[in-house]
């Protein structure tokens, strides 16, 4: 049931990835970060649109169970899955897991977990399907800043960045400072996610850092399903580096 569930999730959610692929349409070579990929949606969407294309995909999750749901992608040899979060620092960091409905709000962030209206909806709801309604846990996970990442790997540019983390973002904004500062990276596609309260105010603090480091908005999405009963917003947002 809960497969059914994030299958209807995926389908009626605002998807980019072709608009996305479309703008890089002349190149031979792409370069793709997938943050917070989970079951490889993003990414799988994506292989299948640049089939005629070389291409090298970065995966990151520190889901446990994530690396059974992308065995198959694992397998190939232009995929390099990395367990590991990327934040504002090199270390450890308390992961937020959510263990009724792992899709949603499973993040450094206590966001969703705090969200007392958010998890009393979705567990009634899952209750209603007869699913399992079980509490967030928490354990340690490491960490390491984009910034790290890129340079000890030696990436001289990446294509597509997108990421999902749920409320972490200005964490991983901060530890990706250097890379955009360079402008190494030509698309972003990101996931805002906040307090209803203080959710515009995160919002204009990214597009603002994003434009001071010659990136423009080219296209926002209201996630409607996540401000239902609850009091979060979120939003997806595409920018593309104006210097590539």
């Amino acid at each position: 049931m809960k497969k059914f569930i994030y299958y209807l999730l995926n389908i009626f959610a605002h998807n980019m990835e072709t608009e996305i692929v479309d703008i890089l349409k002349t190149q031979k070579k792409i370069v793709i970060f997938d943050v917070g990929c989970f079951k490889g949606v993003f990414s799988r969407k994506v292989l299948n649109l640049i089939k005629q294309k070389k291409s090298t995909f970065y995966l990151f999750d520190i889901n446990k169970n994530t690396k059974n749901y992308i065995s198959d992608l694992i397998s190939m040899k232009n995929i390099n899955f990395n367990e590991i979060a990327l934040s504002d620092k090199n270390g450890t960091a308390n992961y937020n897991f959510n263990r009724f409905f792992e899709s949603s709000g499973s993040s450094l962030s206590p966001l969703f977990r705090k969200d007392s209206k958010w998890v009393l909806s979705r567990k009634i709801l899952l209750k209603i399907l007869l699913q399992n309604t079980e509490s967030y846990t928490q354990f340690m996970v490491k960490t390491i800043t984009l910034d790290s990442f890129v340079k000890k790997n030696k990436i001289k540019s990446i294509d597509i960045l997108k990421v999902d983390i749920d409320g972490s973002e200005l964490e991983f904004l901060k530890g990706a400072k250097n890379t955009l500062k360079k402008n190494k990276v030509k698309l972003i596609l990101i996931e805002i996610n906040d307090k209803k309260s203080t959710f515009y105010k995160k919002e204009k603090n990214i597009t603002k850092m994003f434009k001071s480091n010659n990136y423009h908005l080219i296209k926002k999405h209201s996630n409607h399903s996540v401000s239902f009963f609850s009091d979060s917003r979120s939003g997806d947002y595409l920018f593309l580096c104006n210097t590539n």
